[in-house]
This record gives structure tokens, C-alpha cells and sequence, in this order.
């Protein structure tokens, strides 16, 4: 069945609106619960620290965040100031308002959701009878708002967004684990057939259009929803005890992120990244062998799997294969996570690739110099420096220093639910950046980067980027995404350079949320 640029275009538009809706309905139910949407009507407008002396037991930081998040849907009005954020209602706030309980009701989803990612696979689906029941609710009420634009293209895309995504994804992680046709799946019960049906992706036992792309888009669902046990504790995580969801349970399993979904929604993602990553790499490694580094290490190497990639490209692309038997490649895999370094241990070796780690906080390279020196005997300065999404997952270190700056991050920052000065920010990523400077002057650092966009510019583009959810699900977890403006300044503060001959972003327009930079 093909597809064509038009039906894929609204498809992808379709894409980011469900996970639109994903990220932000818990917060909508929490919101309305505790009467902060009335609080705001009725002000019109207001600030954050207003909104914190009327309603005192929420967190600001998270706070900050959720508002940040409708403003990106363009419910809200937006502005970082100094010391304060303004908050105003729109003029499709009120539309919005009318619709609240639409979204109160579905937000039962992500418990039943929450615990169909927990149920270990068993070679079949069964899917809970309420999403029977709220697929046909969405029938019925497709067919009532036939007429209003914006039920149509919003309120029911977000709905249909929370039911659908989260079981796209369990079945596409479980075939793709277990080597299964994801039609079999599909077709393996009749529940599951009903639902399908119900939401059109399956008509007469076959998949739509509408089916075919989002099966096989499925992966770039992965990351949002990997994150649900933060969507599904939002209550938690506005104005109750969100701590323990930083906290690992005793297998020591992550508990605010599904990790396994995550690695398998991002590798899916990122195979667009890495095309460019691999033309960096043929030119790196196809130079005089004495203006090449001695090898490469990946901190935050995560599984192994792009050290493993990087072996297998410069053995079979580049000219640096001729001299591996006399000037052996090291590969160095670095990570904070131990069970990480095991990892990539096991499947370096299952690969027959030569590599070493060393355990290594990206926000301490001059331990993870001295490591390398004890162990290996080699300098971090004389490896090449490659990360990918990582530096805005680091621990949140307080800058040293004044930033003498303005600051001009609309992001929404937070360690441990209390609020961070964007200028501060700004300021510890100058830092971070300063303190890697000795180390990669020489061979460099090969970065890919996520960012956020001005929530303005986001509620314009609605359908055209995964903004919303990006904020959210990295907002709530205390990662610290900025726009690609801010991000390229702080490089250049900390007396560093972008090699302007490979620097990529994605898309290549205002709405960029990814980059990969060559920094020196």
C-alpha cells in the first residue's frame, strides 16, 4: 500500500499530536482538579511566584514545567523574565476550557497503560475492556463535534493519542524482541481487532493507511512513551513526594522511565543522526595517520552499540583500516551507569570488537583523564570525543560564576522540583563546556544534541514537531534541554569553536530539536 507525500504529511502531523496528547493530559486532570485553570481565568494574567502564593503546596520547578507545556499548545501565554514568569490565558484557552472534561475522563488510560508495559510478554495482547469502551466513546463523539475544528484536530487527536499510543508501542517493542510478525499480533485476539477497527488502522482484517504508517513509525512513540510512569504520578510530581521516582527499585530498575523502550524508541529515531556521524567519522579517519586521534571513546556509551558501529564503519570505510595491525584503534566506552559498562562489554565482545571502559561522569573529565591514564595509558586528549544525547541528561551543577550574560533560554528548568534561574543554566553549560575544553581541542568533540524551541513558535507549528512532549518528559525528569541558539553560544563562551563544515541540525529550519556539532 503506498503512501503518498500528502497522506504521509498528515500522518507524521497525526504522530506528534498524539504524543501532544500523551504529554500533557495528566497535567490538564491535575490542573483542573486543583483549580488552577479557574484561578487563571479568572486573573487573566498573572506570574509563576502569584500562582505559588495561591495554590503553595505545588513544586515551582514542576510547576513551571506544566505550564511551560500548554503554553507550547498555545492555551497560555509564556515569558521568562529576570526573576519571574507571566503567565496569560489565550484566547483559545477559553475554547479549551470547554473541553476539560474530555480530557479528565481518558486519564484513567495511563494506569491501565502503565500496567499493560509491565505485563511481561507471553506471545499475545489482551488489552483491558475499558479501551473498547473509550474507543467507542471517541466514535461517537467524532461524529457529535463533526462540525468544530478544533475537537477535530486537537481535543480528538490527543484522546486517541493517550488510547492508542502505549499499545502501538507494546506490541512493536514485543515483536521487534521476539522476531515476530507484528500483524500476528495484531490479529491475536479479537479485542484487539475491535480496537484497531474501532480507531482505523485496521479495516477488514488488513491495515489502512492510517495503519500501515503508524506501525511502521511506531519506534518514534518509544521515548514519550517510555516516560509514562511520570505521566501516570503527575500528581506526585507536582505537589506530592516525586523523590522516590529518582530512586531505583530493588532490582535496580529505573522507576521514572521504562529504559529498555527508551533505548529501542531512540535507536529507531536516530538512524537519520547517525548517517551524518558517519560522514564526520570517514573524514576524521581517512586523514594523514598523524592527524588522526589514537582512537575514540563514547561517554555515555550506553549498550555498545555505536562504539560497535563506529568499529565496523572506519574498518570497512575508511583508510585507517590499512593500519590497525601497527597503530591498533583504541575503543573506549565510558559510562556512569556500571550496568551500562557491562553491557557494552558483553556485546563488544559477542561483536568482536576490541574495546575497553572506564566507569566516567560526563560532568568530570578530568577523572575520566586520570582513569584512562592509570588503565590505559592513553590521554583523553589524544581520543576523539564523541556523545550522543547526553550533555543535557548530565547532574545539574550550580555555576561558579556570575553569568554576565542575558540570558535568552525560554526553557523550563528544575533539579529536584525546585525551579532554576535560566540564566544559571545558561551559565553551568558555559561551565561544563569550559571544564572539557583542554580535552578535545585537539581531536575534538563529535556531539548530537536535543533542544527545545520558544513554546511561541511551538503552538504555531502544532503537528510539526514533538516539542511538547520532548519538554515534558525531559522537564519532569530534570534534564535540561535549551534551544540551539543558546546551546551554540555557550560552546563559543567557553572558548571553544564549531566546525562549521559539520554542523547539521534536524529539521534544517526554525523548528530544529536536534543537532550534531564537530566542537573543538
Amino acid at each position: 500500500m503506498n503512501l503518498t507525500q500528502k497522506e504521509k504529511q498528515n500522518f507524521r502531523k497525526l504522530l506528534f499530536k498524539h504524543q501532544d496528547g500523551v504529554a500533557i493530559m495528566s497535567i490538564i486532570a491535575v490542573l483542573e482538579d486543583k483549580q488552577i485553570f479557574n484561578f487563571l481565568e479568572n486573573e487573566k494574567e498573572t506570574t509563576l511566584q502569584n500562582l505559588l502564593n495561591a495554590f503553595p503546596e505545588f513544586h515551582k520547578g514542576y510547576l513551571n514545567v506544566a505550564l511551560r507545556s500548554l503554553a507550547s499548545q498555545g492555551l497560555l501565554n509564556y515569558k521568562v523574565l529576570s526573576n519571574n514568569i507571566k503567565i496569560a490565558i489565550t484566547p483559545k484557552f477559553k475554547l479549551f476550557k470547554t473541553y476539560i472534561e474530555y480530557y479528565t475522563t481518558f486519564t484513567e488510560l495511563y494506569q491501565i497503560h502503565l500496567k499493560l508495559l509491565k505485563t511481561k510478554f507471553n506471545g499475545t495482547i489482551i488489552i483491558d475492556d475499558k479501551l473498547i469502551e473509550l474507543s467507542n466513546f471517541l466514535i461517537d463523539h467524532k461524529t457529535k463535534n463533526k462540525s468544530d475544528n478544533y475537537f477535530q484536530e486537537e481535543v480528538l487527536v490527543h484522546l486517541e493519542g493517550l488510547l492508542l499510543i502505549p499499545v502501538l508501542v507494546y506490541i512493536n517493542f514485543n515483536a521487534d524482541a521476539e522476531d515476530i510478525e507484528v500483524e500476528t499480533l495484531v490479529h491475536s485476539n479479537k479485542k484487539l481487532t475491535i480496537f484497531f477497527q474501532n480507531l482505523e488502522l485496521l479495516k477488514d482484517k488488513e491495515l489502512t493507511k492510517k495503519g500501515q504508517f503508524l506501525f511502521e513509525k511506531s519506534y518514534a512513540y518509544g521515548v514519550t512513551t517510555s516516560y509514562l510512569p511520570i505521566m501516570s504520578n503527575m500528581e506526585s510530581y507536582l505537589y506530592g513526594n516525586f523523590n522516590q521516582f529518582f530512586e531505583r527499585d530493588t532490582l535496580g530498575n529505573e522507576q521514572h522511565v521504562f529504559r529498555t523502550i527508551n533505548v529501542w524508541g531512540s535507536g529507531g529515531s536516530h538512524a537519520t543522526y547517525f548517517k551524518k556521524i558517519d560522514a564526520i567519522l570517514i573524514d576524521i579517519f581517512n586523514r594523514p595517520l598523524k592527524d588522526q586521534p589514537k582512537g575514540i571513546i563514547d561517554v555515555g556509551c550506553g549498550n555498545g552499540a555505536l562504539l560497535e558501529h563506529i568499529f565496523n564503519l572506519i574498518w570497512n570505510d575508511t583508510n585507517r583500516r590499512k593500519d590497525l595491525d601497527k597503530n591498533k584503534l583504541i575503543l573506549i566506552g565510558a559510562d556512569y551507569n556500571k550496568e551500562a559498562l557491562l553491557s557494552t562489554q558483553r556485546n563488544l565482545k559477542k561483536a568482536n570488537v576490541w574495546a575497553e571502559v572506564v566507569w566516567g561522569d560526563i560532568g568530570n573529565p578530568e577523572e575520566i583523564d586520570k582513569k584512562l591514564q592509570e588503565l590505559y595509558n592513553v590521554k583523553l586528549s589524544d581520543l576523539l570525543n564523541i556523545r550522543s544525547f547526553l550533555d543535557h541528561n548530565r547532574p545539574y551543577n550550580p555555576p561558579k560564576e556570575e553569568n554576565k550574560f542575558t540570558h535568552t533560554s525560554t526553557g523550563a528548568f528544575v533539579n529536584r522540583g525546585k525551579l532554576l534561574n535560566n540564566k544559571d543554566v545558561e551559565q553551568s553549560l558555559i561551565e561544563h563546556f569550559k571544564k572539557w575544553k583542554p580535552y578535545i581541542e585537539k581531536f575534538h568533540l563529535l556531539l548530537i544534541e536535543l533542544h527545545t524551541l520558544n513554546p511561541d513558535l511551538v503552538s504555531v507549528y502544532l503537528g510539526k514537531t514533538p516539542c511538547t512532549a520532548y519538554d515534558v518528559t525531559h522537564g519532569f525528569s530534570d534534564q535540561y534541554i535549551v534551544e540551539i541558539e543558546v546551546f551554540n553560544k555557550a560552546v563559543e563562551r567557553a572558548g571553544l569553536n564549531i566546525d562549521k563544515n559539520h554542523h547539521y541540525k534536524f529539521p534544517n529550519s526554525e523548528l530544529s530539536t536536534v543537532s550534531i556539532n564537530l566542537i573543538f
